[in-house]
């Protein structure tokens, strides 16, 4: 669950109407189907292929996404994924970059320190999803520890991101940098209650990156759901629909486990063949 207060705190009293509003979703930025391959006028706001650019920009200016021409070409030079290296990525050195569980002072990411007025559910509030539109020859970078990752979205949905992706389950707080890579794999960022009995490849941690007016969000691959007060239906629906949409479908656990709560239990089969088995069907 990716939500701007503590996950445990929020459900309990910071977040004080968790009451279903019969809502509709709105959709903005939502995926064409067909795109024209002669135009040669100008793009907005930018061209398709250069979409791939927006998304996990690094400092000192290193490249973060493959322009989709030459993807196949430097496809080979991509960092393996879930192997852990100790010169790149282990899980284990190197991450204060990102988050340093060990330090108390990183600790404010994930603590209560606003007033709890402050995140009232508002019943005016649509819940809004959010859909980009990744190219298909699209190929996220897997960064090492060594260079940081800073996105342009408020909430990431796609881009560059560390090579070993979190065990599946609920946490105290995990970095964007972690998560995205779940999302890859088909993992959704969800409200507690209901994604443990949605889908097993799931990663709950609170979160600064949502909004005061949306304070809960929810994340996949390319998609983002952000509501003010939980509507199931609304939930469930969006889970159904872009849980699985990863580029990098496998339902192989991950190496980081730093301030792992609860490790996920499988739901349905271990590929989360059926989503949200336990729905209350019309």
């Amino acid at each position: 669950m990716v939500i701007r207060l503590c996950v445990k705190a929020a459900l309990e009293g910071c977040y004080t109407s968790l009451i279903f509003n019969p809502r509709f979703v709105v959709g903005v930025n939502q995926k064409y189907g067909h795109e024209p391959t002669d135009w040669k006028g100008k793009w907005f706001p930018n061209a398709p292929k250069e979409l791939a650019l927006e998304a996990g920009e690094t400092v000192n200016n290193v490249d973060n996404a493959l322009p989709v021409d030459d993807t196949k070409e430097k496809k080979s030079s991509r960092v393996p994924m879930g192997i852990e290296n100790p010169d790149c990525d282990d899980a284990k050195h190197g991450l204060a970059i990102d988050f340093d569980p060990y330090n108390v002072t990183h600790s404010t990411v994930y603590m209560c320190l606003e007033p709890k007025a402050d995140y009232k559910g508002d019943y005016n509030m649509d819940a809004v999803i959010t859909e980009h539109n990744v190219p298909s020859a699209y190929v996220a970078n897997h960064r090492c520890m060594n260079s940081s990752i800073e996105y342009l979205e408020r909430i990431p949905s796609y881009g560059t991101h560390r090579p070993l992706w979190p065990k599946y389950g609920e946490y105290r707080y995990v970095p964007p940098q972690r998560w995205l890579h779940n999302s890859e794999h088909g993992a959704v960022d969800e409200l507690k209650r209901i994604v443990k009995d949605c889908l097993y490849r799931h990663v709950i941690t609170p979160s600064q990156l949502p909004s005061k007016d949306r304070p809960f969000a929810l994340v996949t691959w390319h998609a983002t759901l952000e509501f003010s007060v939980l509507e199931r239906k609304i939930v469930e629906s969006f889970i159904e629909k872009y849980a699985l949409t990863g580029p990098e479908q496998t339902h192989r656990d991950g190496q980081y486990e730093h301030l792992l709560l609860e490790p996920a239990k499988v739901v349905s089969t271990i590929d989360d063949s059926v989503l949200c088995p336990k729905k209350q069907r019309d």
